[in-house]
């Protein structure tokens, strides 16, 4: 699935690297897996969202999981 659009800065795109690199550290820091998600699903069933800095958070696995593909 490609959802990272071509238009992505150089810069933004550090910015989605960072994300991942502070999903591993707070992994050393909590005794649960963290995952970076899509605030806006990549395939929700409304809603469409894109792979961008500003469409991302951590969150915990099992919280992500619950949330799913909802937005």
């Amino acid at each position: 699935l490609q959802r990272t659009p071509p238009w992505l800065t150089a810069e933004q795109s550090l910015e989605i690297e960072d994300f991942y690199a502070m999903a591993k550290e707070l992994e050393q820091i909590f005794p649960w897996k963290q995952d970076v998600d899509h605030i806006v699903p990549l395939q929700g069933e409304n809603v469409s969202g894109l792979h961008v800095p500003w469409n991302l958070q951590i969150l915990p696995a099992h919280r992500n999981r619950q949330k799913s593909n909802s937005f």
